[in-house]
């Protein structure tokens, strides 16, 4: 088969990731694969060499807003006109998505859509938008069970995310230190204030540990003030965006996630898969209270519930045996997210929807 996708960038991110994954393995299984991109914003995750790429702006044709927005139009209409052979196109996030459903009559092909958040979140607007991309795709694929519920669509598949494979490692948890990670944009979504929060009250019994925050984002200065605040500024490091995340959490003693939603969270399904035990919200979009069992794999918590948050921590902090626990038993994860597994299921719905 002859497939495209698009979306707006392959810069660091869970659908940027799932994209480069499922391109990956399509063109693996002999299909000819295409990336359509927004943009020539710098990649952050691999793709095989026969994949070809299409930038519908790049940064030497970039003027300003209507202006780079018409010639994406533009250049989009003209690639579906000059490739009347592609048998199928997958589209993540939003905008372009909503594009290329308003130039769905320019393709014979089908048009599966991959929503990768919880749509609930949205802006009225960009809730409008998902209903009328629903009705436009010939196919749909979400995370979870609860944005299945929200779309109600007939062409409908569930399908988690995968655990990639280097994630599929026996690393030596032994010299497990004294810190707490968590791993996400710093943006408003991920509730940081919460964990900082929480962090400077579990403290007070453990001024022995470290928060190390992973990830970049428009909210870094106002943490760093909350931080300074409550006066752990030196307690709470910022370590930005790695590539090398298995190295930096997996000798964490603990992982925690604070999101206000999410789709299927990559980071939690990572920090589970290495064994980190893991705290994480019952945030909007269903995906930790899917790959949480409550004290079995993982502890789910209540949104913004600061204070279950705090004995949370000091539960795997003090209780060496039910932090192993977690941790053997959130591995098991492995097996089910498996990255043949998981892509498998993407190609046969992606014949399904074709034939």
């Amino acid at each position: 088969m002859k497939i495209a996708l698009l979306i707006s960038s392959l810069s660091d991110g869970g659908a940027e990731r799932v994209t480069c994954n499922l391109a990956n393995y399509l063109s693996d299984y002999d299909n000819d694969v295409t990336i359509i991109t927004m943009s020539d914003i710098d990649d952050t995750y691999p793709v095989n060499s026969e994949i070809k790429r299409y930038y519908l702006l790049t940064k030497k044709n970039s003027k300003n807003f209507i202006y780079n927005n018409f010639l994406r139009y533009k250049r989009l209409k003209q690639f579906l006109l000059n490739n009347d052979e592609i048998d199928c196109y997958i589209t993540m996030l939003p905008i372009p998505s909503f594009m290329l459903m308003k130039l769905k009559k320019y393709t014979r092909a089908k048009i599966v859509y991959a929503e990768r958040n919880n749509p609930k979140s949205y802006a009225i607007y960009k809730q409008i938008m998902m209903k009328y991309i629903q009705g436009k795709c010939d196919g749909l694929v979400v995370q979870t069970k609860v944005i299945g519920q929200w779309y109600k669509s007939k062409n409908m598949i569930i399908i988690p995310n995968a655990i990639n494979k280097e994630f599929l490692t026996n690393k030596d948890r032994k010299n497990i230190k004294n810190k707490i990670v968590s791993v996400g944009r710093l943006e408003k979504q991920k509730n940081y204030p919460m964990l900082i929060k929480a962090f400077s009250l579990f403290l007070d019994n453990n001024p022995d540990y470290t928060l190390e925050i992973y990830g970049k984002g428009s909210l870094y200065e106002h943490l760093k003030i909350i931080a300074s605040d409550l006066k752990i500024a030196d307690k709470v490091i910022f370590k930005g965006y790695t590539k090398n995340i298995i190295d930096s959490i997996s000798d964490a003693k603990m992982f925690v996630m604070t999101s206000d939603f999410e789709g299927m969270p990559n980071a939690l399904i990572e920090a589970m898969c290495l064994g980190v035990p893991c705290i994480s919200t019952d945030c909007d979009g269903g995906g930790a209270q899917e790959l949480i069992k409550n004290n079995v794999n993982g502890i789910l918590i209540n949104k913004n519930d600061v204070e279950s948050l705090v004995q949370s921590m000091e539960r795997i902090a003090s209780n060496k045996e039910f932090a192993k626990d977690l941790s053997g038993n959130s591995i098991l994860l492995r097996e089910e997210l498996s990255f043949e597994k998981i892509y498998c299921r993407w190609l046969q719905f992606i014949k399904r929807i074709c034939e």
